[in-house]
C-alpha cells in the first residue's frame, strides 16, 4: 500500500476517535493537533514532527516513520475501544529508499 493511501487512512481513524502509533511500544503516537495538522509525537522527549512532508513538495505523500534494526519501518498500529475492549489493527508501511 503506497505511503499516500496510508496516509488517509491515518488521518481518518484520528478523526473517527482511534489513536495512532508508529511503534510497538506506543512511544510515538500520530497525534491532530487544535489547529488540524496531523503530527507525530515522541511521548519520551516531546519532540514532534509531521506525518508526512510538506504540502506542494515532493514529499507530500511520504510518512515520516521510524524504521526497525533491520532498517525496515516500524508499522503502524490504530487502537479503537468498544465498550472495555480494544480492538487493534496493524498497517505495514512500505520502505522509502532514501529512508534508513
Amino acid at each position: 500500500m503506497k505511503h499516500e493511501k496510508q496516509i488517509q487512512i491515518i488521518k481518518e481513524s484520528l478523526n473517527d476517535g482511534k489513536r495512532v502509533f508508529m511503534t510497538p511500544n506506543k512511544a510515538y503516537e500520530v497525534i491532530k493537533d487544535k489547529v488540524g495538522q496531523y503530527l507525530v509525537k515522541c511521548h519520551v522527549n516531546g519532540y514532534i514532527v509531521g506525518l508526512h512532508g510538506m504540502e506542494n513538495t515532493d514529499r507530500e505523500n511520504e510518512i515520516n516513520y521510524l524504521c526497525q534494526d533491520d532498517g525496515n519501518p516500524h508499522p503502524i498500529t490504530i487502537e479503537s475501544k468498544e465498550n472495555d475492549l480494544v480492538f487493534v489493527e496493524t498497517i505495514k508501511l512500505e520502505k522509502l529508499a532514501r529512508y534508513c
